[in-house]
């Protein structure tokens, strides 16, 4: 399985649509809510696929070294478990979407053992879960909420949560954007902050 960068982040597009028509839907509030901050995140993850992927390459042509062609899997393999959730909550099952989301986020932060930073001294640091162990806690959050909807529990509080999640999530990102623009030798990528995410669902 291989994904360019652009065609992983293009995949993403459809189920965009399918969350932006249920989230102006007149469906129950919680829905919609729910549909609006999953197309907050699909945007995000969306970028995230394509930096990661392009990083790996990046890397590889500048270094050659042989870590990466296993990461490179666990990041496409990744990135398929995503399309996978997000496709299924634009098609109506916002919770099990989100699940298999988050699912995939963890997955991806226990079983990845690099950070990439193509502009750093270090392009390729050694990263275990344990250094991930923040994020980790933020994702099982998110699907407990997400268990949460799919028990048909508590959907306005589980909706109202991954709302904040992801705007905070968004708002955090965006400083971290800002800074790397203005830093020097811009290869202008945050240092693999494209896989330690939450995902509102993080991922990347």
């Amino acid at each position: 399985m291989t994904f360019s960068p652009k065609l992983a982040a293009a995949l993403f597009m459809p189920a965009a649509i399918g969350l932006l028509y249920q989230a102006v839907q007149p469906y129950p509030w919680p829905h919609r809510l729910l549909a609006l901050a999953l197309l907050l995140a699909i945007f995000e993850q969306a970028y995230m696929a394509r930096v990661d992927l392009r990083n790996i390459e990046v890397v590889g042509l500048r270094l050659g070294d042989p870590r990466l062609k296993p990461f490179r899997r666990v990041v496409i393999w990744t990135v398929a478990g995503q399309l996978v959730g997000f496709y299924a909550a634009a098609a109506g099952y916002l919770g099990w979407g989100m699940a298999t989301i988050l699912l995939s986020v963890i997955g991806f932060n226990l079983a990845a053992t690099l950070r990439l930073d193509p502009a750093g001294p270090q392009p390729i640091q050694a990263a275990g879960w344990r250094s991930r162990l923040a994020v980790l806690s933020l994702d099982a959050i998110a699907l407990t909420l997400a268990l949460l909807w799919i028990a048909q529990r508590y959907q306005g509080g589980v909706a109202a949560g991954m709302f904040t999640i992801t705007v905070l999530y968004a708002a955090g990102k965006l400083v971290t954007y800002t800074k790397t623009l203005w830093r020097p030798a811009s290869a202008v990528h945050v240092a693999h902050a494209a896989q330690e995410h939450p995902q509102a669902p993080q991922q990347n």
